[in-house]
């Protein structure tokens, strides 16, 4: 913009920001940029924000332009049924939750951040059948919260895992429970091995 850019595309650039970023940034290139005859090519995988912001939208599958139509009409139904080839259900059908037993439990657990306390006595438990979300701005305790419960990070209070406390990776791994990283590259994997060394990780002690 600095440099009177007539042309802008944007690549996913709503990934990073909260919902009233994301109004902000709307209006800016809807009622400015846009308005004083400048070019926006906006690029996402989320349709309610596609609808909101272009004129028209262009559907691009297996790298071939499926085709492109105005806003103005479109629906979701319309672009997922375009990006996927067939008809997308966009509502999940579930019946409600019946939790069982305890298969996680966190009690009073305090992890030392750099500053203080990066968790301070967090206690919660999810049970089989159950999918618990933990929602919070980046930085605010869930990445340390993570590596207390999968044993990388030391902790006081307690943690069971189906009933058993373990700590370290090894002994958290061997409970039963496993980890998705959020930084895939820099948690999950270490790119200067290969693929099956990579593989083997957590499994290198047995023959």
């Amino acid at each position: 913009l600095y440099r009177g850019a007539r042309i802008l595309i944007l690549d996913e650039p709503t990934a990073v920001l909260t919902p009233s970023e994301t109004e902000e940034l709307f209006d800016f290139l809807k009622n400015q940029y846009a308005a004083s005859g400048n070019a926006v090519i906006f690029i996402s995988h989320k349709l309610h924000e596609v609808l909101h912001i272009s004129d028209t939208i262009s559907v691009i599958r297996d790298g071939r332009m499926i085709g492109t139509i105005p806003t103005q009409g479109a629906t979701t139904e319309l672009l997922a049924r375009m990006m996927v080839g067939r008809d997308v259900s966009l509502k999940v059908n579930k019946a409600p939750a019946q939790p069982g037993k305890v298969a996680l439990d966190v009690q009073n657990v305090v992890v030392k951040g750099e500053y203080g306390n990066a968790v301070d006595g967090v206690s919660f438990q999810v049970r089989a059948g159950e999918i618990v979300g933990i929602a919070g701005v980046e930085g605010n305790g869930q990445s340390e919260l993570v590596e207390a419960i999968t044993g990388l990070q030391p902790y006081r209070g307690q943690i069971t895992y189906l009933g058993k406390v373990a700590r370290g990776v090894r002994e958290v791994e061997a409970s039963g429970l496993s980890h998705v990283p959020e930084d895939r590259n820099e948690r999950g994997l270490v790119l200067e091995m290969t693929t099956a060394e990579n593989f083997i990780l957590g499994e290198q002690d047995r023959a």
